[in-house]
């Protein structure tokens, strides 16, 4: 009987599942441990393994140091009982999930790929031939919680000043649109205007690719990537904003870096971390049938 693998994505609005049948689904994120880890159980008992992407700071043991987005899972452990399974920052995933089964398979061998995802806060993930960036205890890529400002009033909510994530996140755009407008309104709403041709939520989104582009100038000036993934609901309602992030980036990165990298967006939409989760269940199983396997 052929095996059934599981790709699990513990977001910041939503729990998304993928399996290697091709089901995808999703159930609203209830923002509390002990139904998260119900949730999980049951979704992964005819599953013989297991790959879960997290929204946090988690090591190699399941343990989230910090979830700044999903309280309810600071200091707390994610597993599945009884079958082998990996756990790891979500937007390492999304780039595993992105390089493996969308929009950066020709890299899958050889080259390098950044991936953004860009919702609730920022992530950030990377994988080098073929295998990802997870650093020494998992925690690689946190790029949602550099620092690019000293402004005292721009605290994260990781409780730290000036992150990136204070200025490339949905609650960014509702922030820019408010200074533009003096109107408080939510991100898809403001989307929705963008798609409208509305001036002052275009000029919103503009300010945002600024801090984007920001974001990529400081990676690509590092890593010299073959590409660099975006995803996330804002690119996949408005996709608009990844031609307003090149010409941002364009201006600002080392011209023959910025030439040499491609910059896309996701081909798997919200589901890049589920499919890297996916990835890594194959992989485990292959590794071990007893415990959680590290990737290194």
């Amino acid at each position: 009987m052929a095996k059934k693998f599981l790709g699990i994505d513990i977001g910041g609005s939503y729990i998304k599942f993928v399996d290697s049948e091709g089901k995808k689904f999703k159930e609203k994120n209830p923002y509390d441990y002990e139904k998260i880890v119900e949730l999980i159980d049951r979704f992964s008992q005819d599953y013989d393994s297991v790959g879960i992407a997290v929204a946090g700071f988690v090591n190699f043991d399941g343990f989230i140091y910090e979830s700044p987005n999903i309280k309810s899972l600071n200091e707390k452990k994610i597993e599945v009982r009884g079958k082998p399974y990996f756990v790891a920052n979500d937007a390492t995933l999304a780039c595993v999930g992105e390089v493996f089964f969308g929009a950066g398979r020709k890299w899958k061998k050889k080259g390098i790929v950044l991936c953004l995802t860009l919702g609730t806060g920022l992530g950030g993930g990377a994988v080098i031939d073929g295998k990802p960036l997870f650093g020494t205890l998992g925690i690689a890529m946190e790029v949602g919680h550099i620092q690019i400002s000293d402004d005292t009033k721009r605290v994260c909510v990781c409780g730290r000043v000036g992150c990136s994530e204070e200025f490339v996140s949905s609650r960014a755009i509702e922030r820019f649109f408010f200074e533009i407008t003096s109107e408080k309104t939510t991100s898809d709403k403001i989307i929705e205007f963008a798609n409208k041709g509305n001036a002052n939520a275009l000029e919103a989104l503009k300010k945002f690719s600024f801090y984007v582009a920001r974001v990529i100038q400081n990676l690509a000036h590092i890593f010299n990537p073959d590409a660099v993934i975006i995803s996330g609901g804002i690119i996949s309602h408005f996709e608009g904003v990844i031609d307003m992030i090149k010409d941002e980036a364009r201006k600002i990165v080392i011209k023959p870096i910025f030439d040499s990298m491609e910059l896309l967006p996701a081909e798997l939409g919200e589901f890049s971390g589920a499919f890297g989760g996916l990835k890594m269940a194959q992989i485990i199983y292959r590794k071990t049938s007893q415990k959680n396997y590290i990737v290194r």
